[in-house]
């Protein structure tokens, strides 16, 4: 049997991840060893997956599905950034001997594998508590934070030149133009703040991109798209290629918070504000609530 990327119906990730990286990862955190490395699907590679799904609150199928690319990416990433190696999500080589060395400096079995002692040492979470939150503490979450974010006059504008902002520098994405002044990354960044929020409250943000549309996908499929009736925490689509995030909601009207948003003191789309319109605004395309991690 050959190697062959994990896909999912229906999405396009950047690339598609394969066996062996799927492999590495459970390796370098000790779902599996590094000799289990061979590019191939089978019984053992399953179990891992399983055993690491379970772990992170996912459905343990045994398919590495967006979910539980997203959940891989981030443990690997924790590590890395603890480890000092390029934090790139993706286990190797390099991240196995920068573990070797952190194990050594905290005298622990130099094994190059991020096993339960090893990731306790580290400060990162292996097991998450899988106990749902309470109903709207979500919501309640997102919207402090949001507004948290709006107050803030640190991230809540664009700095350093045209779309340069906090939200795709502090999500880890490449930006699609030049260099920022202040070595923060530029794009259209409406819909990287709202991911931003969503991650930072604990809600999945699989199938959520930096394109706005990518909001109305998320809630096509997991069950949360709605028209009508928005709550707070919902992120908010517009046609006309914009998306935020719900703060409040009246029979007549609807307050959001987003970034990339028409700013009255300086004519440019270059800001993060609350805004209210009606709820009869032909341009509302509808809402897509979140779902907890």
């Amino acid at each position: 049997m050959v190697a062959v990327g994990f896909l999912v119906a229906g999405v396009q990730p950047a690339a598609a991840v394969t066996t062996s990286q799927v492999q590495w990862d459970l390796a370098g955190m000790a779902y599996l060893s590094f000799g289990d490395v061979d590019g191939v699907t089978g019984p053992k590679t399953s179990a891992a997956v399983k055993a690491f799904q379970t772990d992170r609150c996912l459905d343990p199928d045994g398919v590495v599905g967006p979910m539980t690319t997203d959940e891989l990416d981030a443990q690997v990433t924790k590590v890395q950034q603890v480890v000092g190696a390029d934090p790139d999500g993706e286990f190797g080589p390099a991240t196995q001997a920068a573990i070797k060395t952190w194990q050594g400096a905290h005298s622990l079995a130099q094994t190059g594998q991020a096993d339960a002692a090893t990731m306790t040492a580290m400060g990162v979470t292996r097991v998450k508590d899988c106990t749902p939150p309470p109903p709207g503490e979500l919501a309640a979450a997102i919207v402090q934070i949001a507004q948290q974010e709006a107050a803030n006059s640190a991230h809540n504008r664009e700095i350093g030149g045209y779309n340069c902002n906090y939200y795709t520098t502090a999500l880890g994405l490449s930006g699609t133009g030049a260099h920022c002044s202040n070595g923060w990354k530029t794009q259209a960044w409406c819909a990287d703040f709202g991911k931003w929020v969503w991650k930072q409250a604990g809600a999945k943000t699989t199938y959520v991109t930096s394109y706005y549309s990518s909001f109305t996908t998320y809630g096509q499929n997991f069950g949360t798209w709605h028209t009508g009736s928005p709550q707070p925490g919902d992120a908010i689509v517009f046609s006309y290629g914009h998306v935020g995030l719900v703060v409040s909601s009246t029979s007549s009207s609807v307050t959001y918070i987003s970034g990339n948003t028409s700013n009255p003191a300086t004519g440019n789309d270059d800001a993060l504000l609350q805004k209210t319109v009606s709820r009869s605004y032909s341009a509302i395309v509808g809402y897509a609530s979140p779902v907890a991690r």
